[in-house]
């Protein structure tokens, strides 16, 4: 499937007509917005999960799929295009969308700005050696009350793990979840358990902080920018990511004509 996308230099369309598609309504803040409101605006007191999500072309097809995912999508702070097929599509349709904001892109950024001794992160890392890198690199940027959690398999099944989870969560009142994971695990499973959260920012990454770590390798820059990252990511997880982008992927365009239909009714 041709996932090429215009130069991420391009400006995106000025007045636009619409201010959603797929039935999400797209953030139009700039990455530097976003990440300035997640490090400066603490959650105000009872506002409970402030989710924000990334969505990309596998996230289209599969919010037609799983009502759960599309429950936490419906109600989270703020969603980003991350996929360049998808940002294609916002852009045609004259969203004002800035570009693509990544989870990967603003894990780094995120990180790099929260403050020990204000900021409590926890982090869900989706193996042993993810979580002693990222541990080691918390404590390079002077934290020591931070979280560090390695997910069992099927940690969203896992009913005592959750619990855990939950009560570290709250006792050590986190202000910034981050998950590892992958889609739609962490979404659906924050967004199930909001109402017993802290006041906090809820993040779900995937390989965004196997990438911080190094445990993983992300594509260079210019496939990136061309839209082309997909490549990479199944030249190196062909058994993973193959039948993701070459099989499932061509639902995108479903989504597509149904969102069109929409329009016309």
């Amino acid at each position: 499937m041709d996932q090429r996308t215009p130069d991420m230099s391009e400006q995106a369309p000025a007045n636009p007509r619409r201010t959603s598609v797929f039935g999400i309504e797209f953030s139009t803040w700039d990455a530097g917005r976003i990440v300035d409101a997640i490090v400066t605006e603490p959650v105000p007191a009872g506002e409970g999960l402030r989710l924000l999500v990334t969505a990309n072309l596998d996230h289209i097809v599969q919010l037609s799929r799983n009502p759960a995912f599309k429950a936490a999508y419906d109600k989270a702070w703020l969603t980003t295009v991350d996929g360049a097929p998808v940002l294609l599509y916002a852009w045609l349709r004259g969203l004002a969308v800035p570009g693509r904001i990544t989870g990967a892109d603003l894990f780094p950024e995120i990180i790099g700005r929260l403050k020990p001794g204000i900021h409590r992160p926890l982090l869900l890392c989706s193996s042993e050696t993810t979580a002693a890198v990222l541990d080691e690199k918390l404590r390079a940027l002077g934290f020591s009350e931070h979280i560090i959690v390695t997910a069992p398999p099927a940690f969203e099944k896992n009913e005592a793990f959750g619990r855990e989870l939950v009560s570290r969560l709250r006792e050590n009142r986190v202000t910034h979840i981050f998950f590892g994971i992958g889609a739609p695990k962490s979404e659906i499973w924050m967004d199930r358990h909001r109402a017993e959260l802290p006041d906090c920012y809820g993040f779900g990454f995937g390989a965004g902080l196997d990438f911080y770590a190094g445990v993983k390798s992300r594509a260079p820059a210019f496939l990136r920018k061309a839209g082309l990252e997909f490549l990479w990511r199944v030249a190196t997880e062909p058994r993973r990511l193959a039948k993701r982008y070459f099989v499932t992927s061509w639902a995108f365009l479903w989504a597509v004509y149904k969102d069109l239909k929409s329009d016309r009714r």
